[in-house]
């Protein structure tokens, strides 16, 4: 008995083939598209912590960190290197897989020394940058007479040492408080000291240092050569950081990971892509740039900025033109006791005079009455005449003694009020020393 054999059909194979044909390219783009979402999301997600991670390492270093050489993500600083790879561990990322990320940061360093700090926008490096206005205070203080210690001077004398007129000087805030050049006031930096330090050191630097090199790099929009930047274009535009995530795939088929100038981006041209670059066959990188405008608006740098540059001066400022004001009132004061003194000079005067009139009327008195004795009465009158020369005297004499009293008073209440006001002008010239004293205090501690 013959068993028939039975299968697929030539018609029947092709049609399968032709269904698996429609449905596995369907199946195999879905594949990639799912799975493209999910690096994407991850790499993304990885970049936003990074990128949080980069910032909190700003706030607590007053520096970005610099890349790591590798992906075993420890921060490499050498020979100011540019781009490398997210230092993740020094960022204290729980991710392994951040140090896959390629990092670069802006860093264009000055010249050493207080007198560049101001130009150097290398944001991997903690530097004192800030230099602020701000006002001289008086060397030597000014003093109240030549006794300058409690009590008031029993003679008080004009100002010996004026206040100056308030100016600004070019160097860093801190590197004279005494107004004098040669002989600063403080020569070594500490916060515990009073006044703590001249600038320039490394525990006078907080986030306005930072928030000055953003503010000067953000000048250029087109990055200078050699420096950080992503390609917008055919333009290169400043960053201030930025990180790269390789995609899924080797998009341009280059053997490695990146793609386009993601690849290519070293020290001597540390130039990534723009972040904005659509994902194509040849490229679906994911970068995350931060700007230098970004990053000073973030911060909160532009208040903060002109308060501290401005403000210490401000104040300074206005505490010397009071300070002037007080001591020039203080000196017109003066000029009252004096004339006061002059007063009492002249009452004494007054007193002496007065005495002489009368020593005058009791001679008139005396001769009258001989004049009269002889004439027998006749020239009676001139005795009236001289008692009333006599009273007339007398008053005088009661008048200049008044007189005397009256300017001895004036002259005990202005040497009084120019002493009290005396020492309120001493207390202004502390308090404009203790204005630049209080601002170099607040720069040494961070502030």
């Amino acid at each position: 008995m013959k068993h028939r054999m039975r299968g697929f059909t030539l018609v029947e194979l092709s049609m399968v083939l032709l269904a698996l044909g429609l449905i596995l390219p369907g199946a195999v783009i879905f594949w990639q598209l799912s799975e493209r979402h999910r690096v994407t999301a991850v790499q993304t997600d990885a970049q936003q912590q990074s990128r949080d991670a980069v910032v909190g390492f700003l706030h607590a270093n007053y520096r970005l960190p610099c890349p790591a050489a590798d992906t075993l993500g420890v921060e490499d600083c050498a020979a100011t290197r540019q781009v490398g790879f997210l230092p993740w561990r020094s960022l204290g990322l729980p991710r392994q897989e951040a140090g896959g990320l390629r990092y670069g940061v802006y860093r264009a360093p000055s010249a050493a020394g207080v007198a560049t700090a101001p130009l150097d926008q290398d944001l991997a490096v903690a530097r004192d940058r800030m230099n602020p206005l701000r006002v001289r205070t008086p060397n030597p203080i000014p003093r109240n007479g030549d006794d300058p210690s409690p009590p008031p001077p029993a003679h008080p004398a004009p100002n010996p040492h004026a206040p100056p007129i308030p100016t600004t000087f070019a160097g860093l805030l801190g590197t004279t408080q005494s107004g004098n050049d040669a002989a600063p006031l403080n020569a070594a930096c500490d916060a515990a000291n009073v006044p703590p330090c001249p600038l320039g050191v490394d525990n006078a630097v907080n986030l306005i240092d930072v928030c000055l090199a953003l503010n000067t790099g953000s000048d250029a929009l087109l990055a200078p050569a050699g420096r950080l930047a992503t390609q917008v274009g055919p333009n290169r535009r400043t960053a201030a950081f930025v990180i790269a995530a390789p995609g899924m795939l080797d998009a341009d088929g280059n053997g490695q990971a990146f793609d386009g100038a993601n690849a290519t981006a070293t020290n001597a041209s540390p130039t990534f892509d723009a972040p904005g670059r659509a994902v194509t066959n040849t490229y679906d990188d994911i970068v995350l740039a931060a700007s230098h405008t970004e990053l000073f608006a973030e911060l909160h740098c532009g208040a903060a900025l002109s308060a501290v540059s401005h403000a210490h001066f401000n104040v300074a400022t206005g505490a010397f033109v009071l300070e002037r004001a007080l001591y020039d009132y203080r000196d017109q004061l003066y000029i009252a006791v004096v004339l006061a003194r002059a007063d009492v000079a002249a009452a004494a005067a007054g007193v002496a005079s007065a005495i002489a009139g009368s020593l005058d009327a009791a001679k008139e008195m005396v001769s009258a009455v001989a004049d009269t004795t002889a004439s027998a009465g006749v020239r009676a009158f001139q005795i009236a005449l001289a008692a009333v020369g006599i009273g007339l005297a007398v008053a005088s004499d009661v008048a200049a003694a008044y007189a005397v009293v009256d300017a001895a008073l004036s002259l005990a209440e202005a040497e009084q009020v120019y002493s009290d006001f005396a020492y309120r002008t001493t207390a202004m010239t502390n308090l404009s020393r203790s204005v630049a004293v209080n601002a170099l205090t607040a720069d040494a501690i961070g502030h």
